[in-house]
């Protein structure tokens, strides 16, 4: 089976499902180019990417069988590439065959090329560099960034598993908080993904979970790419580990961070509602960081609960779906049919909202951030995708033989301790290890009333205040810490494949 390539046509009919097709053939060919102002979306919509190792298609968490998924998106995302090209794959089948059936698509796939998979909810894929790899038998972190010559490592596919996580606790069906978003994968860690992400003006959202091993204050490609990425994106990341990890000890501190400046949300972890004391402090909000409901790599069978979906590179891509569910709200509510921002500004309309954030008609990026960590729960309780406890499911065999029973496969010595946060009074200032609290349907529920008007904006005073000075500390220290001028392809600090394989997760 060949893949289909996107060229020129004379002619061009439209297909059953409004994409566009060679006349000749029962091809697809390139769609003519709109004007971005003529694009609409069917319905209110927001689009999510990941920087990671890939991802799996072929995982059921990413299927769409929906008319939409077999569009071209530049149909109906206002301004995404018009000459993407398909990346039509083998669906439905034993992961094994359909790899077998689709092994020369996977040869002409070709890195810094723009693709899109029908079928799926993936309308956007690219890569730009090694994803990582996880073979003969998965490794102790740090995960194989290149490949050795024993594994194989194939352009965009995840090869590895993290980045198929990552997708799927962002956006995937039907264990995530914007399982109706569409995502886009971006294979290959560094700053290139996220300035490229940052760029196309039709990304909302990007969630990163990984990390560099220089820090600022030097002067650096990773920390100009991610304080220019929050002037267009809702730029988060993994607040990293500590413990026995690489990075240090409970907890690693934030500050350290190059994917850290200001403006970046930082997602650390708790565990189905309890402490966990070892993730990256302090962060902005938490998220559930041990085996929630995630995609498999290698695999189509729909999210489980698997230690893959390890620590705060789990947290960061999950409250990532919940800032996307807060932004389809909003466009649903003023009645806005586009992506991305112009301006600074997620949403637009003339509906009439009479309080809270959309009554002036805009939705900005500084509004979600506003609404995002005043509505986060502030002790944070267990989730519905929250999966198993660390100390009480696994990592054992079948799935994790390697590393035996108990323990943490993907952090040692990060362990879940019995007490719950809702155990913790309030009036315990638990804001260096929590920040304004937990992002998941709870704190989506109740931003989508405070979009509505229908509640008010809580109010968190002793957060906000820790969060200016948190954020005056990250000026001060990367005042001197970006080189103020980001070339693209420039060379960039080594980072370490998954992140939290050997930081974040």
């Amino acid at each position: 089976m060949t893949m289909a390539v996107w060229v020129p046509a004379p002619a061009v009919l439209a297909g059953p499902d409004g994409d566009c097709m060679d006349p000749n053939s029962d091809d697809f060919v390139a769609c003519p180019t709109r004007k971005k102002d003529e694009v609409k979306t069917p319905r209110p919509m927001s689009v999510v990417a990941h920087i990671d190792t890939g991802v799996n298609p072929y995982s059921a968490a990413f299927r769409d069988r929906s008319a939409l998924a077999y569009k071209h998106p530049s149909t109906y995302i206002p301004g995404f590439p018009a000459d993407a090209k398909a990346l039509r794959l083998t669906l439905d089948v034993p992961y094994e065959k359909a790899m077998e059936r689709d092994a020369d698509t996977w040869k002409l796939v070709r890195r810094g090329d723009l693709y899109w998979i029908p079928g799926t909810k993936i309308i956007g894929a690219i890569s730009f560099g090694a994803g990582g790899t996880n073979c003969p038998i998965a490794k102790p972190p740090p995960a194989n960034i290149i490949s050795s010559g024993q594994c194989k490592e194939t352009v965009i596919l995840d090869d590895h598993g993290h980045g198929s996580m990552t997708g799927s606790r962002a956006t995937g069906v039907a264990r995530s908080l914007a399982p109706g978003a569409r995502l886009v994968s971006i294979e290959g860690l560094g700053a290139t993904g996220v300035k490229w992400a940052a760029e196309q003006g039709w990304i909302d959202v990007q969630t990163n979970s990984w990390l560099s091993f220089i820090p600022p204050p030097i002067p650096s490609a990773v920390s100009d790419a991610f304080a220019e990425a929050t002037k267009s994106t809702f730029t988060m990341a993994a607040s990293g580990n500590g413990t026995a990890y690489i990075t240090g000890f409970a907890p690693t501190p934030t500050y350290l961070l190059s994917t850290a400046p200001p403006g970046v949300v930082l997602v650390g972890g708790h565990d189905n509602g309890k402490t966990t004391l070892w993730s990256g402090a302090p962060p902005h909000v938490v998220a559930d960081a041990y085996a929630g409901f995630t995609a498999i790599a290698g695999s189509i069978e729909k999210m489980r609960p698997d230690p893959m979906a390890c620590c705060t590179s789990a947290a960061s891509p999950y409250a990532a779906g919940g800032a996307a569910a807060l932004v389809e709200e909003a466009r649903r509510l003023l009645e806005d049919r586009t992506t991305g921002t112009t301006n600074g500004v997620l949403a637009r309309g003339d509906r009439c909202i009479p309080q809270g954030p959309l009554a002036d008609g805009d939705f900005t990026l500084d509004e979600l951030g506003d609404v995002f960590f005043h509505t986060a729960q502030a002790r944070p309780v267990e989730g519905r995708d929250d999966g198993e406890i660390h100390w009480m499911g696994g990592p054992g065999a079948p799935s994790h033989i390697e590393y035996g029973p108990g323990g943490n496969p993907f952090c040692p010595g990060c362990t879940t301790t019995p007490v719950p946060w809702s155990a913790i009074p309030e009036a315990v200032d638990a804001y260096q290890l929590i920040g304004y609290g937990g992002i998941n349907e709870h704190s989506v529920k109740l931003g989508k009333k405070v979009l509505a008007g229908k509640a008010e904006m809580p109010r968190r005073e002793t957060a906000d205040a820790q969060y200016e000075l948190d954020q005056s500390i990250r000026e001060a220290m990367f005042s001197g810490g970006t080189s103020g001028a980001f070339r693209f392809g420039e060379f960039e600090e080594v980072a370490i494949a998954c992140a939290e394989m050997v930081v974040s997760s």
